[in-house]
């Protein structure tokens, strides 16, 4: 009985073995792909990609332009320009004055509802277009809305500036408001409103916006922990290499055609301000030995 139940079983048990031999191949090679599919996601990348003022299709700095940033080019982050109005108000305008717009006011002398009358036009592209200013709480309620982050260039004007940086606390306010303190990121060339963020907001990312000038301030962003935002032309893969040996990442303005986005991207620039590259277009940069 016992020989008969063994030449009985052992075709079952070997076609067993076989089995599990075959099974263990295919886990084997099923955790190789997926380990290559991970490896090969990690060795793909692209920069992070910021619509300048918003982006082209729109006046500057306008809620349209803010929201075709993302609508239409699907930019992750939006950038704008900040200054504080005559009765405290805090709002969006690359300019001192509203006159390249088509209005006639200086934004610090002017209050909010005088702003708000006038009506902007600018023609981008062969198409014109009209808009009236944009607070920033309006931008940063677009920005919780499409689920970028915000940048935030900060002008010279009242009480934001490198001798008096009295209104910054209730900008920083309103970002906190709005749930944005850990996405935010605090760009300006103005070295002492640097240092103010630095001590006063760690917890806000800072950028520094610069181009030539870099070289001398390794320390100094350092120092501040202070990214540098470098503008195209003035540095090279050595300057990447050198601010992210130093745990800074480089940041670039501005980047608007393939050829660019190649070159910066393989010198490993993290982030790319543009008006009008559409990332889904640009292709995977490869991963970087630094």
């Amino acid at each position: 009985m016992e020989l008969y139940l063994q030449i009985t079983l052992k075709p079952f048990t070997f076609a067993v073995t076989y089995l599990f031999k075959i099974t263990k191949i295919m886990r084997r090679l099923f955790t190789l792909l997926l380990v290559l599919a991970v490896a090969t996601q990690a060795w793909a990348w692209k920069p992070l990609f910021v619509g300048h003022r918003g982006c082209n299709i729109g006046v500057e700095n306008t809620a349209e332009a803010f929201r075709n940033g993302v609508d239409v080019y699907g930019y992750d982050g939006l950038e704008c320009d900040v200054r504080v109005t005559k009765d405290g108000y805090y709002v969006i305008s690359h300019d001192e004055t509203t006159n390249r717009l088509g209005g006639n006011l200086t934004v610090a002398e002017a209050t909010l509802a005088e702003l708000r009358a006038e009506e902007y036009t600018q023609t981008r592209g062969g198409v014109t277009y009209t808009d009236h200013i944009c607070t920033v709480a309006e931008y940063l309620a677009i920005c919780v809305e499409k689920g970028v982050f915000p940048v935030i260039e900060l002008k010279w004007t009242t009480g934001i500036n490198n001798n008096d940086m009295s209104n910054f606390d209730g900008l920083a306010r309103l970002v906190i408001e709005h749930g944005l303190a850990d996405k935010v990121i605090f760009l300006t060339s103005m070295k002492k409103s640097q240092e103010y963020i630095a001590t006063h907001y760690p917890q806000f990312t800072r950028q520094w916006l610069c181009n030539a000038n870099w070289e001398g301030n390794e320390d100094w962003c350092k120092e501040y922990g202070l990214h540098p935002s470098i503008s195209t032309g003035n540095f090279d893969e050595n300057t990447v290499k050198k601010f992210h040996s130093m745990g800074l990442n480089v940041a670039m303005w501005t980047v608007d055609t393939r050829d660019n986005y190649l070159k910066y991207g393989n010198m490993g620039v993290c982030m790319m301000t543009c008006n009008s590259l559409k990332p889904g277009e640009m292709p995977e940069l490869d991963d970087i030995n630094w």
